[in-house]
């Protein structure tokens, strides 16, 4: 009894860090190395989207856009792309997006300025 309770914990803690280091990500062929990802909520943010089992998405290396409006009223707002992660708040640089809040998801080519910031910018 004693020994069936051990094995027991032992596959229990195997399976737990298992799921800790498998991160459950389904598989994309042909993919390219950097997506958009667009939200319901009008947010877009730039990186490595994986598609995972369960009701979230990860998207990995994340980036968005961000808009200041200079002193001049009727010129256009300034846009600058953010990489995620520098914010004062400090979060980590992948982030999980339930699936519901996506509307679609966009492979971003390799002559795209924002994939080459990203490209330069990892470097």
């Amino acid at each position: 009894m004693l020994r069936n309770i051990a094995v027991a914990a032992v596959v229990f803690a195997a399976a737990c860090a298992f799921t800790q280091w498998w991160d459950f990500t389904v598989p994309t062929a042909a993919r390219a190395q950097y997506q958009a990802v667009f939200l319901t909520n009008g947010q877009t943010y730039f990186g490595r989207y994986y598609d995972r089992i369960g009701a979230y998405a990860k998207i990995e290396d994340v980036y968005y856009l961000q808009q200041t409006q200079g002193s001049d009223p009727d010129a256009a707002p300034d846009t600058k792309i953010v990489r995620r992660g520098r914010e004062l708040h400090g979060p980590a640089a992948r982030m999980l997006v339930p699936k519901s809040a996506i509307l679609f998801v966009e492979d971003l080519t390799d002559s795209s300025p924002i994939a080459g910031f990203m490209r330069q910018d990892s470097r």
